[in-house]
């Protein structure tokens, strides 16, 4: 028999999600434009720390030190660690101050140093994706892509307002305002309303019934790599490598487009279309890949994204109609990017049980950060000699790896209830 007790805990449940992914979608907002806010100001910041630099040159070395930066994002590991050995909540908060925080120490750097050693902090904080592991622990088995998706649609908001201040700011330093304002106080808002994820609060309440001891990394190391499961979380590891070194794109496509014969308008145009084909990608991806699978748009996004960079390399030296070209190409470069990143997400959380699900993802993410850093030095030494379009065409090339290893190795994860994991 159901209790009136018992309906208005399960109302409660209802209004609590309905919130959570709301000021889910706030925080994905901030983790999208923190991300994405200093690529369209490359060149300002390149011109500004190596005014002595060719234009070129100065670029080059902006990539080395932006690589040296990225080492923030090996360090993502202890977040997500630190998120099966503490909780998701306390984490969540941590990492979306730190965004604010360290956004605010950025736009008061006088130097490259400064601004490499913030940066790196930033991205410490920014690509932990914490609130992935809250929604997918939060949401019901079929349709946990959609909601997924349906947070990074709002979160798009901020991808949107990138060229929006981008068209109004005086000094690239404008561009963190936004972050800073947001930031600290979402964090306060999150630690005071929101709760533990519900699969978390499960493997604590068994770990303290059964008096097991708390998580150590070796032990969720061993449980990860499971036989059973050993093939395709490596092959998770191989693709996001691969995912990472084509982050090169997001983060100077804006100087590529910039130094085309496209105008500023034009390239802040393209900005726009990016943000909305992502919206409309995220709608595909979570419909689609709760209906049909996993794998068909790990395929699809693979074939995709080097088609739509050898659209816009050569789409912007057309004599006619350069701008509809590059902005087809680089909309769809922008919804495969993403939609291919968060599907990999999703999978691996799929595929590991709850008490190693942070340390899994971290490991994830520590392979992509490699990649992003290893893309960035290698295309330090071709853009000196062959320019920066051979670099986004070259590397972009290795999504073609993907196929095979997804077939061969990924099992699809479609609606499989979490808790099952073992």
């Amino acid at each position: 028999m159901i209790t009136k007790k018992t309906m208005n805990s399960q109302h409660k449940s209802k209004n609590y999600f309905k919130y959570m992914i709301f000021i889910l979608m706030f925080v994905e907002i901030l983790d999208t434009y923190t991300t994405n806010n200093l690529n369209v100001v490359v060149s300002d910041i390149s011109a500004e720390f190596f005014p002595l630099l060719a234009e070129d040159a100065a670029i080059a070395y902006y990539q080395l030190f932006l690589a040296i930066s990225t080492l923030g994002m090996f360090f993502v590991i202890i977040n997500q660690y630190l998120t099966d050995k503490i909780g998701r909540k306390i984490l969540l908060v941590i990492t979306i101050f730190g965004m604010g925080f360290f956004s605010l120490l950025i736009s008061l750097s006088t130097n490259i140093v400064m601004f490499t050693i913030f940066l790196f902090f930033l991205y410490f904080f920014f690509n932990s994706d914490i609130w992935v592991i809250f929604i997918n622990e939060e949401s019901p088995p079929k349709k946990r892509a959609l909601y997924t998706n349906f947070v990074l649609i709002g979160g798009v908001a901020g991808a949107l307002l990138i060229p929006f201040f981008h068209s109004i700011i005086v000094d690239w330093r404008g561009m963190t305002y936004f972050a800073i304002a947001l930031g600290i106080p979402l964090s306060i808002i999150i630690l005071l309303t929101f709760k533990e994820t519900s699969k978390y609060q499960e493997i604590k309440e068994i770990k303290l019934a059964e008096e097991r001891p708390s998580n150590k990394f070796k032990e969720n190391l061993k449980l990860i790599f499971k036989s059973s499961r050993k093939s395709q979380y490596d092959t998770i590891l191989i693709i996001s490598l691969i995912v990472g070194v084509n982050n090169l794109f997001i983060l100077v496509g804006e100087n590529f487009l910039t130094n085309s014969p496209l105008s500023k308008d034009d390239v802040d145009l393209i900005v726009w279309i990016m943000g909305i084909a992502s919206i409309l990608g995220y709608l595909i991806t979570g419909i689609v890949a709760d209906k049909y699978g996993r794998k068909p748009l790990l395929y699809l996004y693979s074939i995709l994204f080097p088609i739509s960079l050898l659209i816009v390399v050569f789409g912007v030296n057309l004599p006619q109609g350069a701008l509809i070209v590059v902005a087809l190409g680089a909309g769809i470069a922008n919804l495969c990017y993403w939609g291919f990143r968060i599907l990999i997400s999703i999978v691996t959380l799929e595929i590991v049980p709850t008490e190693t699900r942070g340390t899994a993802t971290g490991l994830k993410s520590l392979v992509a950060a490699s990649g992003v850093t290893i893309g960035l030095l290698i295309s330090f030494f071709i853009t000196f000699s062959l320019g920066l379009a051979i670099s986004f065409v070259a590397l972009s090339l290795l999504f073609l790896i993907n196929i095979p290893l997804i077939y061969k190795n990924i099992k699809e994860t479609k609606g499989i209830n979490l808790s099952e994991i073992v």
